[in-house]
C-alpha cells in the first residue's frame, strides 16, 4: 500500500513537471513568435510611411478602413505626433472586418502606383469621413485624384497578399484585433476608451527614453 502511494506520488510529480516545463516552452515560443512579428511590423516593406523613412523612432498603426474606432485612434495619432521630426508612422492596413475591408485596402495602396503620393492622400481623405466607408465611397475618392480604378485594381490584386500578412502580424504579435499600434518596440491595443493625446504623448516619451532617441 505504502509502495503504491509512493509511485502515485512520484507520478503525479512527474507528470506536474511535464506541465509547467510545457507551459513554459509555449510562453517562451509566444514571446518569440511576437517578437519576431513586431521586428517584421517594423520592417517598412511595401507600406506606405507618414514621415521620412529615415526617421529613427517608428510608430506602426494596424488598421481596417472599415473599423469604426480605427479613424478616432489615427486622428489621435496624428494630434499627438504633431510633426514630430524624429518619428515615423508605417500604415498597416489590415482585413478583420468583410471582405470591402480588403478590396478598399488594395486599392489604397494600388493609387501609389499610379500617382505618388495618393495612397496617403485618399488615407487621410478615408479616415476623416464622417461614416464608415464602403467601396464605392473609396472608389469615388479615388476618381476624383484621376486614378484609373481598373488597372488600381488589377495592381491591388498582386498587394493583396502584403494586406493579408498585416493581418497574420496581428495574431502573431498577440494584439485581438484593431486598431492597435506599435509605439517604438512596444504593442498597444486601446481595451475600451480611445487614449487622449496626452496619453499617448507620454507613452510615446516613454517609447523614445527606453529605446535612447533623444
Amino acid at each position: 500500500m505504502k509502495k503504491g502511494i509512493i509511485v502515485f506520488f512520484r507520478v503525479t510529480f512527474v507528470l506536474l513537471a511535464m506541465l509547467v516545463a510545457l507551459f513554459f516552452s509555449l510562453k517562451y515560443y509566444y514571446l518569440y513568435q511576437s517578437r519576431q512579428a513586431i521586428a517584421q511590423s517594423l520592417t517598412i516593406g511595401k507600406m506606405p510611411v507618414i514621415g521620412e523613412a529615415s526617421r529613427p523612432f517608428t510608430i506602426v498603426e494596424f488598421f481596417d478602413y472599415r473599423c469604426p474606432h480605427c479613424s478616432t485612434l489615427s486622428r489621435v495619432v496624428d494630434e499627438a505626433v504633431d510633426h514630430d521630426p524624429k518619428i515615423k508612422i508605417i500604415l498597416r492596413p489590415t482585413v478583420m472586418r468583410d471582405e470591402q475591408s480588403g478590396k478598399i485596402a488594395e486599392l489604397v495602396l494600388a493609387a501609389e502606383r499610379q500617382k505618388t503620393g495618393t495612397t496617403l492622400l485618399l488615407h487621410k481623405k478615408i479616415m476623416d469621413l464622417p461614416d464608415i466607408p464602403d467601396y464605392d465611397t473609396v472608389i469615388s475618392l479615388a476618381k476624383a485624384e484621376g486614378i484609373d480604378i481598373k488597372q488600381a485594381e488589377k495592381d491591388g490584386a498582386e498587394l493583396r497578399p502584403q494586406i493579408l500578412m498585416n493581418t497574420k502580424l496581428i495574431g502573431n504579435i498577440g494584439f485581438y484585433g484593431v486598431p492597435a499600434l506599435i509605439i517604438g518596440d512596444k504593442g498597444y491595443v486601446p481595451k475600451s476608451d480611445m487614449p487622449g493625446i496626452n496619453e499617448l504623448r507620454l507613452m510615446i516619451l516613454d517609447a523614445k527614453k527606453r529605446l535612447k532617441v533623444d
